[in-house]
């Protein structure tokens, strides 16, 4: 809400969603987000109130309002709340054009290794159960993952951050804020969720690979790994997952390019 805020965008509902995943303890990121889950950026209180209707019941009114197949939801955080909507109301996979998901490490490039484990991205860590629903639903999937968001060709680097800094907008001073917690320490830092929504404002910068892909829930070690089939010879009959599409290639120079636009212009 402190965003929607800062952004002038009142009309844009902002609901509550779960507090905790399905069937696990929550995993909280506050070293990397900051006690504000805002980098610490320390916006003022927000004016405006959340919507009288939680996540769940907002996303599935919307999709009964529209009554064709023609919604995109972006995900960039655990699937908790897209679980409990296609276990809740059994008829929204069949209203969603398709799930835009940013998590998980595929193996489909050199930078699949995982963030929290050595083989698993947070969003998905956070709640494999969760995750497991939704990849193995009705639904078309396409997923952004380590795979792409950490090749450094991708990511800001302490000049992108600079040029950020000295521009004179609120919402890059906002960024430049939240960016100046974490690039000192690595030098560089991973757009996920931006690339992740960057995917529908400007599809053709992306490229996919078709992958069956299954998201282990028990392992005591692989805990939240997505694995992706990249057999050539696989072994007769039916291999177990479902097929989804997973971003395997970036137009590098230009996603920054249209991401720092959107960011100093405003």
């Amino acid at each position: 809400m402190r965003v929607v805020d800062l952004l002038n965008r009142g009309d844009v509902p902002v609901a509550r969603g779960q507090g905790n995943p399905l069937v696990r303890d929550p995993v909280r990121a506050t070293s990397f987000h900051g006690k504000d889950g805002l980098g610490d950026s320390n916006l003022p209180r927000s004016k405006i109130h959340p919507a009288e209707k939680n996540a769940i019941d907002t996303i599935s009114n919307e999709l009964a309002i529209s009554k064709r197949r023609d919604l995109t939801i972006i995900c960039t955080g655990p699937l908790t709340n897209i679980a409990a909507l296609l276990t809740s109301f059994p008829e929204s996979t069949k209203m969603i054009k398709e799930l835009v998901i940013m998590g998980g490490a595929y193996g489909v490039t050199e930078y699949d290794v995982g963030n929290v484990t050595p083989v698993a991205e947070f969003n998905i860590y956070a709640d494999p159960e969760a995750a497991k629903i939704v990849f193995e639903s009705e639904v078309q999937l396409r997923a952004v993952g380590l795979d792409v968001t950490m090749n450094p060709k991708n990511q800001l680097t302490l000049k992108d951050y600079a040029d950020i800094k000295k521009s004179k907008g609120r919402v890059s001073a906002f960024a430049a804020k939240i960016l100046s917690k974490n690039i000192g320490k690595h030098r560089i830092f991973a757009l996920h969720d931006p690339m992740t929504v960057a995917t529908r404002i400007k599809p053709s910068l992306f490229e996919y690979a078709s992958y069956k892909v299954q998201v282990e829930t028990r392992g005591e070690i692989t805990g939240g790994m997505t694995i992706a089939d990249r057999r050539e010879g696989k072994p007769e009959g039916k291999t177990p997952g479902k097929k989804i599409l997973i971003c395997n290639n970036v137009d590098s120079r230009s996603f920054k390019q249209l991401f720092l636009d959107r960011l100093i212009g405003s």
